[in-house]
């Protein structure tokens, strides 16, 4: 989501149709530009590369904007891109894709109100003291509105943009179509299972009830731990929620990274909280929220307490999964090979015919990616450099389409969940013990 100030507002096409139209304008547009960059690179006298007149800063703006525009699954398959395979993709798709996670654009006021009364009835405005029509946030799937209710309560409602549910096979494959096309997404790369799985997790993440009751399963896997003093989670409200509204209580504080800015003494008290709560998602509650954008945070300066704002990508774990992926780490921040390699084995990593060099580079992966668990003392994030690190590891083996298999979508979202904190953590420049937080659930 995105901080008020920033807000633009543009249709949703809605029609598939429509969604496909805009697609295809877009490639015409993409041609075009690699028409004008040929043109220019044999005036120097100089050979066109298809790479360099394809990833060009023109396509890339023009690619993104596009995305943001639609919005739907247009917009989050290049979000879960940037996330899940970001680290085997070339620099020019990992910028745009990084500018989607930001980027969003509001409904005009028409859709909404069809929204509204589609939900509510003509009459909804009854149910209401106060009811803002400005939207506080936007996101790739709906807006939030503040809200006050005619019995008293502060709500916060989460507005899905139309024919967002219809659109997500469609939008899915439009979107890789045209990043192959355009020559921004490598054709050796491998990820048919992970946009299968995008089709899974966008249609949960479509379906507010669903949303709402994974508030309520949360709320009690933190009421049971010891963390539970320094979070705040929204309540569900149902009496007022659907598929495509989402009603919950409005959160006190503050967008997390504009709090931060201001209180940098509070950085590494709240990043310790966050990879604190998310060894507890993953060793204790085995139900883990896969989206850990800065924006999905608030930050209450006067109870030092950390908003949970967003539910839809919750996932829950089997106990057998979680006990490969504890030995896993174990092993890595041990400096275990023998033992990493057996259980990333357990996991689903390695196809049968992976080469040893290749298998290799993969637990080295890991093991970079693990080297916050074995650091003595704390970790500086703003100074490890670790996202670029791990990117051109994995960038050694991307060339080789025998080299990498997409590890199962369990795998991906996890990674999704760690890798946006140690962002996050990157962005904030925060120092934290990070060994000692992973021991305190391992022991």
């Amino acid at each position: 989501m995105t901080d008020k100030t920033e807000l633009k507002s543009a249709k949703v096409p809605q029609s598939r149709l429509a969604r496909l139209s805009g697609m295809g304008s877009l490639a015409g547009r993409i041609a075009g530009n690699v028409l004008l960059e040929s043109g220019k690179q044999l005036a120097k006298g100089k050979k066109p590369q298809l790479s360099r007149v394809l990833l060009t800063e023109a396509n890339a703006r023009q690619v993104a904007d596009k995305l943001a525009k639609m919005r739907g699954a247009a917009m989050k398959v290049g979000q879960l891109l940037s996330m899940d395979a970001g680290n085997l993709m070339p620099q020019e798709l990992a910028v745009i894709l990084e500018r989607l996670r930001a980027e969003a654009m509001t409904m005009p006021a028409n859709q909404l109100f069809d929204v509204l009364e589609r939900n509510w009835g003509e009459d909804w405005q009854d149910r209401f003291s106060r009811f803002s029509f400005d939207p506080i946030a936007a996101a790739s799937i709906g807006q939030v509105h503040k809200a006050l209710t005619s019995d008293g309560r502060q709500m916060a409602v989460k507005i899905q943009y139309p024919g967002i549910k219809e659109s997500i096979d469609s939008d899915i494959n439009n979107v890789v179509s045209l990043l192959r096309l355009s020559g921004l997404l490598p054709a050796s790369l491998e990820i048919e299972p992970l946009l299968d799985e995008a089709r899974i997790q966008l249609r949960r993440e479509a379906d507010y009830l669903r949303e709402g009751e994974q508030i309520r399963i949360y709320q009690r896997f933190v009421d049971g731990h010891s963390l539970r003093e320094h979070l705040c989670l929204p309540e569900f409200h149902d009496d007022l929620s659907t598929t495509e509204i989402l009603c919950m209580s409005f959160m006190p504080g503050e967008p997390l990274e504009q709090a931060m800015m201001r209180r940098r003494g509070d950085v590494d008290h709240v990043m310790t909280l966050l990879m604190d709560l998310f060894f507890a998602e993953l060793a204790e509650f085995h139900c883990v929220q896969t989206d850990p954008n800065l924006a999905n945070y608030m930050y209450d300066p006067d109870t030092k307490q950390i908003g949970l704002l967003d539910f839809g990508a919750v996932r829950h774990f089997s106990p057998e999964f979680v006990a490969n992926y504890l030995n896993a780490m174990t092993a890595a921040a041990l400096e275990d090979r023998v033992a990493l390699r057996d259980a990333l084995q357990q996991l689903g990593f390695f196809q049968k015919d992976i080469t040893a060099a290749n298998v290799e580079v993969v637990l080295d992966i890991f093991s970079m990616a693990t080297e916050p668990l074995r650091h003595e003392g704390e970790y500086d994030f703003g100074g490890a450099n670790l996202a670029q690190r791990i990117r051109d590891l994995g960038m050694s083996i991307s060339s080789d389409p025998d080299a990498w298999h997409t590890p199962p979508p369990d795998i991906l979202f996890l990674h999704r969940k760690m890798g946006g904190l140690y962002l996050i953590a990157t962005r904030l420049q925060a120092r934290l013990d990070v060994k000692s937080i992973f021991e305190r659930y391992v022991k």
